[in-house]
């Protein structure tokens, strides 16, 4: 049986560009629309894409053949579109963070649960095979009991990338934070993913080398509710010889775990390491279902029993939203802070 075809729609074409080609790549979805309030660049991207294009999100609520509304604005202009596509019927896709705050987060949810939509949050790392692996390894015992877990994001962005798309990177108002909630959110989330919920951190945060209100660097020592402790460390101030793309610098990322019956080790989505006790043959891990968010939110559509360990559901996008709080609770205050 052939399935459902789901339609796309996708408000804010910078990084949403690519999103909208995803779904072009995907057979079974269709991009409908795209949007953004810049009118030369929603023609540009609705001509080059296939699809219709808008100035006014708005336009794209009112069609009948969208399904799923892809939101990649900044940050904090994440409720009101949701809230609106939600009580318009549309499914949602929300780029990391889901928002700023708690109360702005819950204000998307209950909108969902009242109008009976769906709603993920992108974390695009929790579809490379090595992260699965490892967390294969940790979730089955592989490893044993989990004791160190050490979480790395280092990348470099230079001071016109706080200043570009007006600037809203650069406050806390419109941003949320800085590298924390905006770079090393993915790595957060790989954290939670792999070893559990998070009873407490201390963090120290700063800016070193950026003119903005938030932090280009932080460093957090994290224990978790199963009893392992672990480091987490984000950074905009890692030079670094790769490329940079539109943002001006490349990205560095590492995670290093041990636990009583073996370690391993992941550079750059790469598994560099993963040595078990004894020569013990690792556990095999199936590779994702889904390609990507589009997939997973399309397969989602078309069933709601469908389970998938890469689709990021609101509780869970709020739990790293409520991680994200703390760090900066604990960085300005200076003090340990307890996860609810």
């Amino acid at each position: 049986m052939k399935e459902r075809n789901v339609g796309f729609g996708i408000v804010g074409i910078g990084f949403g560009a690519s999103r909208a080609a995803m779904v072009n790549a995907l057979p079974g979805a269709t991009l409908v629309a795209v949007s953004s309030r810049d009118e030369e660049k929603a023609r540009g991207a609705g001509e080059r894409l296939g699809a219709e294009w808008y100035t006014d999100y708005r336009r794209m609520l009112e069609r009948d053949d969208i399904d799923v509304i892809g939101i990649y604005t900044p940050s904090a202009q994440h409720r009101d579109i949701a809230i609106e596509a939600a009580q318009a019927g549309k499914h949602l896709i929300i780029t990391k963070p889901i928002e700023i705050t708690l109360e702005r987060v819950d204000d998307m949810i209950a909108a969902c649960d009242a109008a009976g939509v769906k709603m993920a949050t992108e974390y695009y790392v929790r579809y490379e095979p090595a992260n699965h692996a490892l967390r294969n390894a940790i979730q089955s015992g592989a490893i044993g009991k989990p004791i160190l877990g050490e979480f790395s994001e280092k990348l470099y962005r230079p001071q016109w990338y706080y200043e570009m798309d007006g600037g809203w990177r650069a406050r806390w108002a419109t941003g949320g934070g800085g590298t924390v909630i905006n770079q090393g959110i993915h790595t957060l989330d790989q954290m939670v993913w792999m070893f559990g919920e998070v009873e407490s951190v201390t963090a120290r945060a700063g800016a070193f080398a950026s003119d903005i209100e938030s932090e280009d660097t932080a460093v957090v020592l994290v224990s978790f509710r199963n009893g392992a402790v672990g480091s987490f460390i984000a950074t905009t101030t890692f030079h670094n010889p790769r490329p940079g793309g539109r943002y001006g610098g490349g990205m560095v990322r590492r995670i290093e775990v041990n636990g009583t019956g073996g370690s391993a080790r992941i550079d750059d989505e790469a598994l560099s390491m993963l040595y078990l006790e004894g020569g013990k043959t690792p556990p095999e891990a199936a590779a994702p279902v889904a390609k990507n968010i589009i997939d997973d939110m399309a397969r989602w559509v078309r069933d709601d029993d469908y389970e998938s360990p890469t689709l990021v559901r609101p509780a869970a996008a709020r739990a790293s939203m409520e991680l994200v709080l703390a760090i900066y609770e604990s960085a300005r205050t200076g003090q340990t802070v307890r996860l609810s």
